[in-house]
């Protein structure tokens, strides 16, 4: 595993960097979708006015940024499931833990961190709908990276150690019998 990992092909060790750049970006454009509409007095003032003017202010409160951090999450996302349809990426572990899972889950952290930070920063920590939302969907992310980060390195990886192991004692004592 360790020299498929030196060895892999520059498409998936490139595709796995841009899709983590990508999600990271996302997660750290989301926030911005908290704040564009409050920070312009009069448009809330205006929005303040009714009802419907209301709801658009706590929920999304801009629109295209919301959408380019869209894309980039999902697109990160969608390459991810695109390498793991690769059967050579799915048997090596390592290089799914070191490329994949343990980046996945540090930049959901930092998606997390963020949004957090915005909500109690800039929203004097009132949680509107596309905080909540960010934070679910960031806490999802996270949850899942490290479960799959935990199941990869302290199962499937043990699994593959622990029979290393015992081909190790067993051949050297077949060699020596013949």
């Amino acid at each position: 595993m360790l020299r498929e990992e030196e060895e892999m092909d520059l498409l998936f060790n490139i595709t796995v960097s841009a899709a983590n750049w990508a999600l990271l970006a996302g997660y750290l454009v989301v926030p911005g979708t908290f704040t564009s509409l409050q920070s312009s007095g009069q448009v809330e003032h205006a929005l303040q006015a009714n009802k419907a003017g209301r709801t658009v202010l706590r929920t999304i409160q801009n629109p295209p940024l919301l959408s380019i951090a869209c894309c980039l999450l999902v697109g990160g996302i969608a390459a991810f499931v695109w390498l793991l349809h690769f059967p050579k990426l799915r048997g090596n572990y390592i290089w799914l833990i070191n490329k994949l899972f343990m980046p996945v889950s540090l930049n959901a952290v930092a998606g997390m961190l963020t949004t957090i930070v915005n909500v109690c920063a800039s929203q004097g920590g009132d949680w509107s709908v596309m905080a909540i939302v960010t934070t679910v969907v960031t806490g999802t992310t996270l949850l899942v990276s490290v479960a799959l980060l935990c199941f990869y390195k302290f199962y499937l990886l043990e699994k593959v150690k622990q029979e290393d192991a015992v081909l190790t004692r067993v051949l050297p004592l077949s060699r020596s019998q013949h």
